[in-house]
């Protein structure tokens, strides 16, 4: 069952999951066939899980259908996904984002999907208008390309991760794997400050902020 919340922050609509929705998103993520998505997922084509044991990335691949996960790709890595492990999940693409993560009752979540937005572009000046930030990936070398199109990037540290892309080492070096993150924002109504309410991601690119 999905519940909507009584209220969400300016441009998108929040629900709550609840364990059963939860592990519905979890089969489907985990499949090796292609089976039906669940209600509310379309759009979402990247999953970033954080593990007790490490990060797995993963992308749905649309013509078989079926996601390929990054332990697929580099076992050595890449954590296989496992609720007993799991510590955050985040299912996210332009639409939107579920985020799933552990309790000690079972898994819970919450579904973020794009409210519409003003297309004469009149809410630019809106202080609760949605805002994109956009992260750098750690990483500045590529240490080994994978099968389903991921690729093992490290840096000096020691530390590594087996990202969705096919990424080239000039890309990295110029610092051009980015995650997109938006953030939507809520007023308080005594004092009038505004605050980030929630987070969610939208894409991984090689090539800039809106680029594959």
């Amino acid at each position: 069952m999905i519940a909507p919340r009584a209220s969400a922050p300016a441009g998108c609509q929040l629900a709550s999951l609840n364990a059963e929705t939860c592990e519905r998103y979890l089969d489907w993520l985990l499949a090796k066939d292609a089976v039906a998505a669940p209600e509310g997922a379309t759009g979402l084509d990247r999953a970033l899980a954080h593990c007790d044991d490490g990060v797995t990335w993963g992308r749905f691949d649309a013509s078989a259908k079926v996601w390929r996960l990054g332990n697929q790709a580099a076992p050595e890595v890449s954590p296989p996904l496992r609720l007993e492990t799991l510590q955050e999940l985040r299912l996210f693409g332009e639409a939107g984002e579920v985020l799933i993560w552990r309790t000690e009752e079972g898994p819970r979540g919450r579904s973020l999907r794009e409210g519409p937005r003003p297309a004469d572009g009149s809410d630019d000046s809106d202080p609760l208008r949605p805002m994109d930030e956009s992260r750098i990936l750690r990483g500045d070398r590529v240490v080994e390309q994978y099968r389903y199109g991921f690729t093992q990037i490290g840096d000096r540290a020691g530390a590594a991760q087996v990202v969705p892309l096919e990424v080239t080492a000039e890309q990295l070096q110029e610092r051009r794997l980015r995650l997109q993150v938006r953030h939507y924002y809520e007023q308080d109504p005594e004092s009038g400050a505004v605050r980030i309410a929630a987070t969610r991601l939208v894409t991984l690119t090689s090539g800039g902020i809106h680029g594959a």
